[in-house]
């Protein structure tokens, strides 16, 4: 895996950054907040964490597709919560890749991120979702949010995790 910064003058500003996977796959990092639409400005990092997911699975919509897809066949509160998001995954994507999980030990989450499989979580104070993967190579963790880039910790991030009973979860999409 490899995270590079985007060269498109046209798309550098929603999509600052681009993940190579190993297997050939693109994941273009979006910005929530250098998106036209006000609800992905202001609640849309749940929808960040699905079109991720959707990327990672090899699915190619853009944010707007997706979007329109979650107001279509999906419940939100202020925003999408991690149960839908994972439900909005296993409707797209074959086999059902997505499971949700209220919680997991920081053990548990070292070991899907072990496996190779990409961890959306949700945070606390305030409330928002990111995106976590692992480079197989390096060991490296990824923490991707707002369009941003950097390097954390298993421990670092599950004491971040969200106790907010409606919002609070994490998806660990194989």
């Amino acid at each position: 895996m490899r995270v590079k910064a985007n060269k498109n003058k046209k798309t550098k500003k929603k999509y600052p950054y681009r993940i190579y996977l190993d297997n050939g796959r693109q994941i273009p990092v979006p910005s929530q907040y250098n998106f036209k639409s006000d609800f992905i400005r202001k609640h849309g990092c749940s929808l960040v964490g699905f079109y991720m997911a959707l990327r990672y699975k090899g699915i190619k919509k853009n944010m707007q597709q997706v979007l329109q897809y979650a107001r279509r066949k999906l419940k939100c509160g202020a925003k999408y919560p991690l149960t839908e998001i994972a439900r909005g995954i296993n409707m797209i994507c074959p086999g059902k890749p997505a499971a949700y999980h209220k919680s997991l030990t920081t053990e548990q989450l070292k070991a899907k991120l072990k496996k190779g499989y990409m961890i959306l979580f949700e945070e606390g104070n305030p409330i928002h979702t990111v995106v976590l993967l692992r480079d197989l190579k390096s060991g490296k963790i990824w923490r991707f949010s707002d369009g941003h880039k950097n390097t954390t910790t298993v421990e670092k991030e599950n004491a971040k995790k969200c106790t907010n009973t409606k919002y609070k979860g994490i998806i660990v999409v194989k």
